[in-house]
């Protein structure tokens, strides 16, 4: 069921619920005649303690349905337990308030049981005082208006917030992707590549890895054919590259004629392999943009193995090893070793992954 609170601050909830619970005391407390007996005494001692619940409880249980239940169904109790038998109008009103406090409960489903619970009680009240052939019987009615009405408020804000919601998410997935081709761009790679990361410093029998394509040729037919043109041949090698992947996969623009792709789920280095084969076997097919042209390129890859702390140095070890393979002839793959980074690098990694390791075994 969707949570209807989102755009309501749980500071500002906890607000709501002491001014409404304050209100509750003061009905509640202003019809106690003293001396009170020992029942009510505790009953009363009920409320104050739900009332402090109210006050200091943690704000990640707030608006949660168990609280907000607990706090409407036990002042409901505590009242129907010592004015059971009384009919007047200010216990009509106290029903009211707890009809609102129920308002704050996070779906439709649970402020619908919430609310009934409560307008059951206060008609079992009626009941019992044989008033439900009388004008006090016009309260129950009343009191189901109040809740449709709340249920109408809820889902008119329910659908807002959920159009809000798809707003962002659609600006949101315009900023991550690239408007070329489609793809992500940069930032929303790094993003789930660093998730991948995180999740392998949980589970160690993870292994992933990202390949780093660059586009060998595409310069000459830039210049010559024009951004068009180019363009033309950008959007031809994402579609080329999407179909190369296997499901779950991510395929990236990175910048310019730069590609990434990461792949989930890697057994060994031959899962990565297979995957740059098929790339560089589907790249020698010419690309129509107003004249035939080819494209090839130099792929680097670096497995999960690397030693690494943060996404960015796998991208380098992967971008390092593409250069090799441009320096080996082009039009090839070669997995990175680690041998072609700086001995200062690789000590500052040792570091950063110790601290890092002695961070989660603290936690």
């Amino acid at each position: 069921m969707t949570n209807f609170l989102p755009l309501i601050r749980p500071t500002r909830v906890r607000l709501y619920l002491v001014l409404l619970q304050s209100m509750f005391l003061v009905l509640y407390g202003s019809h106690l005649i003293t001396p009170l007996s020992r029942i009510q005494a505790l009953l009363t001692l009920s409320l104050a303690t739900l009332t402090l619940l109210v006050s200091t409880i943690p704000r990640l249980y707030v608006e949660t349905a168990w609280f907000i239940g607990l706090v409407t169904l036990g002042n409901g109790s505590v009242l129907f337990l010592t004015f059971g038998s009384s009919t007047d109008l200010w216990l009509f009103g106290a029903v009211v308030l707890l009809v609102a406090m129920a308002s704050y409960v996070p779906s439709i489903l649970d402020f619908t049981v919430l609310s009934s619970l409560i307008i059951g009680e206060y008609g079992l009240v009626l009941y019992n005082a044989r008033l439900l052939e009388t004008d006090e019987v016009l309260a129950l009615p009343l009191l189901l208006c109040l809740a449709l009405v709340f249920v109408s408020k809820i889902t008119t804000a329910q659908a807002e917030i959920q159009r809000i919601a798809k707003m962002e998410e659609q600006q949101h997935n315009r900023t991550q992707c690239d408007v070329l081709t489609g793809l992500p761009n940069r930032a929303q790679f790094l993003d789930q590549m660093a998730r991948l990361v995180q999740y392998r410093h949980i589970n160690r029998n993870f292994h992933f890895a990202v390949c780093f394509i660059d586009l060998d040729g595409f310069k000459p037919v830039n210049d010559k054919l024009g951004h068009k043109a180019g363009d033309a041949v950008l959007r031809h090698t994402a579609k080329l590259l999407q179909g190369c992947v296997r499901k779950g996969d991510v395929v990236a623009r990175y910048g310019g004629d730069e590609f990434t792709v990461l792949l989930n789920h890697v057994k060994d280095s031959s899962d990565a392999i297979r995957v740059a084969q098929t790339i560089l076997a589907k790249m020698q097919t010419p690309i129509d943009v107003g004249a035939l042209v080819r494209v090839g390129a130099s792929i680097g890859i670096a497995l999960s193995t690397n030693l690494h702390e943060v996404a960015e140095d796998l991208i380098r070890d992967a971008d390092s090893a593409m250069y090799r393979a441009k320096a080996q002839g082009k039009n090839c793959y070669v997995i990175s070793d680690q041998t072609d980074i700086p001995k200062a690098e690789l000590k500052a990694r040792w570091q950063r992954i110790a601290r890092l390791n002695w961070l989660l075994r603290e936690r």
